[in-house]
């Protein structure tokens, strides 16, 4: 009877093909209304098993574009709905799922998996699965959409670019402490604001789903705002940054995750015959559904990207500015933007994120000693060619860099 069920694609890559695609293992992160779609697509295809990662709730307004959730599930974990309606398509295929982030996850899930695919809602999530992807080994085909557009990209460890060697969507408006408590300019900074405060009152971050968070954030954001004499500071402004909220359609998520789901297809069956198909796989795909037109673009490595090329990126900056200057100087010439940036030289902290600073568990002595760290020139604190240890704790990304001091201003990574 099985064989009967998948007739129809085992025409298209044999028995063998079919047989490739029940022994796969694929980690999903998110269950969205992309992965929502992947889901379902990998569990019609048979794919034998599924590893299902979302730490969300679902609400009303997933319902208009997530085809695993009904009413009834409101208040209910992604993940796990998404696993037993996926369950309910195909009773043969085994499913575990998992209602907390990435970042919890035991590194042995991960090393399970054959292929990882990114329907994330957020940066810091996505880069986190990237760096696991290239530290790991494992293919992972990353996706998403917003209204009427879409992209995928394929990243193959050492053959195709990971997210970060071009900087083609990773700059989210998240900007350094200084800019925003000292000069907000925006609604949007005085929530930046109100966030931090909520850290360091209650030595957490607000939960997205929590009605009390929210409040509390937004009466923090309000009194940063009439201190600057900023007007536009609602509720559903501190919700649509704590969730990440963007404009969103049920049309181009089947695309999105179509594609996604055959470019899953290519790499399991890269090496089965198929009538002389070649499954090459994309490497960056864009979909306008306004025209209904779709391209790709060919992108290359990056030699020098941090991440998945060099081992230590080097970075010519003048001895007289300051740390934090370096920092933001540093900041502008990657291809991604830091969160929360920690600098060591020889395992001695010399400058950490304020808001994790401010942290009641780090002594007052030492949280003194790394502020005046700030504005100190480099030369007080680095010589040229020294090397730097930089750990950015919101992204879990971490950098080797060679410090080169130069007379001029403006330095570049070399």
């Amino acid at each position: 009877m099985d064989e009967d069920r998948y007739d129809r694609q085992r025409r298209i890559w044999g028995k063998k093909g079919q047989e490739r695609l029940q022994e796969a293992k694929i980690l999903v992160a998110g269950a969205g209304g992309v992965g929502s779609e992947i889901i379902k697509n990998l569990a019609l295809l048979g794919v034998g098993t599924l590893l299902i990662v979302d730490m969300d709730l679902i609400e009303l307004s997933n319902l208009n574009r997530q085809l695993l959730f009904r009413k009834e599930d409101i208040g209910k974990f992604k993940a796990e709905i998404a696993a037993k309606r996926a369950e309910e398509l195909n009773s043969k295929i085994q499913i575990n799922f998992y209602n907390q982030k990435l970042q919890e996850l035991p590194n042995e899930t991960y090393n399970t998996a054959d292929i990882f695919i990114s329907a994330l809602d957020n940066i810091p999530a996505r880069i986190f699965l990237n760096q696991k992807s290239v530290l790991l080994n494992k293919p992972m085909v990353d996706g998403g959409s917003e209204g009427f557009y879409g992209h995928v990209q394929v990243v193959l460890p050492q053959v195709t670019p990971c997210l970060l060697c071009h900087d083609i969507w990773s700059r989210a408006e998240e900007k350094f402490k200084c800019s925003y408590a000292v000069h907000p300019r925006t609604p949007l900074d005085c929530v930046l604001e109100g966030r931090d405060k909520f850290y360091l009152e209650y030595d957490r971050l607000p939960d997205q789903d929590n009605k009390e968070d929210v409040k509390v954030v937004h009466e923090f954001a309000l009194a940063h705002a009439k201190k600057y004499n900023i007007i536009g500071v609602t509720q559903d402004t501190v919700k649509d940054f704590l969730k990440g909220t963007v404009a969103a359609l049920v049309t181009t998520n089947a695309i999105i995750g179509a594609v996604m789901t055959n470019e899953v297809l290519k790499i399991l069956l890269k090496d089965i015959s198929m009538n002389e198909t070649k499954l090459a796989p994309l490497t960056y795909y864009q979909f306008n559904g306004i025209t209904e037109a779709g391209w790709t673009i060919p992108l290359e490595k990056n030699e020098k990207c941090p991440i998945c090329g060099v081992k230590q990126i080097e970075i010519e900056m003048s001895p007289s500015i300051p740390l934090i200057q370096f920092l933001q100087n540093l900041e502008t010439q990657l291809t991604f933007e830091l969160k929360a940036p920690m600098v060591l030289k020889e395992g001695i902290m010399l400058y950490r994120d304020t808001t994790l600073l401010e942290n009641k568990a780090v002594p007052n002595t030492e949280r003194e000693r790394i502020k005046e760290n700030e504005m100190k020139p480099l030369k007080a604190l680095f010589k040229s060619d020294d090397n730097l240890f930089i750990k950015d704790e919101i992204l879990d990304i971490e950098l080797w860099v060679r410090l080169k001091f130069v007379k001029q201003e403006e330095g570049g990574l070399t």
